[in-house]
């Protein structure tokens, strides 16, 4: 007598992830665009639309190549802020990416590699001193903390993940 067929998850269940990173990459779109206008770009289709459908588009693959979505972007928020200086962070548009290379076992490349954008960031925000240092003390120590909050949801996140998963977790106790 045959096997009977498993019973299939409903497909919302089975394409979760692939909504979470659609929404996650039309967030990321829509917010940095609103962010640019918002903090004065007079032109967002030079640099900023593009960015951010580039941005969204990364994030499509970032399950599969977390540290590549998160490099690649980085290198983009570096070749946007050379080519318009713009008030919009360089922390929060890669938000995102941050977080999900965090839940890697390779969280100590991912701190280096934030600590060493908000270095430059710091200083290639250094013109707004002489106008408004408290200004630029929000924004370094603001972009500072969540870059320290974004990688310590990724790391609970994945501690989450390796105690569901573990032999007599969560997946166990439901069975």
């Amino acid at each position: 007598m045959a096997e009977p067929s498993p019973v299939r998850a409903p497909a919302v269940v089975r394409h979760f992830a692939t909504i979470i990173d659609l929404v996650f990459a039309a967030l990321t779109v829509v917010v940095f665009v609103a962010v640019a206008l918002a903090t004065g770009v007079r032109s967002p289709w030079s640099a900023a639309i593009p960015l951010a459908l580039f941005l969204g588009a990364l994030l499509l693959v970032r399950r599969r190549w977390p540290m590549t979505v998160l490099l690649l972007s980085i290198v983009a928020l570096f070749a946007y802020h050379l080519v318009s200086w713009s008030p919009p962070g360089w922390i929060w548009p890669a938000s995102a990416a941050y977080f999900t290379a965090a839940a890697t076992p390779r969280v100590r490349w991912v701190a280096v590699i934030g600590v060493a954008q908000l270095l430059y960031s710091a200083i290639d925000a250094r013109r707004i001193i002489d106008r408004n240092l408290p200004h630029y003390l929000t924004h370094t120590l603001g972009e500072g903390l969540l870059l320290a909050a974004i990688l310590g949801v990724g790391l609970a996140y994945a501690a989450s993940v390796r105690w569901r998963n573990r032999p007599g977790g969560l997946e166990d106790a439901t069975t």
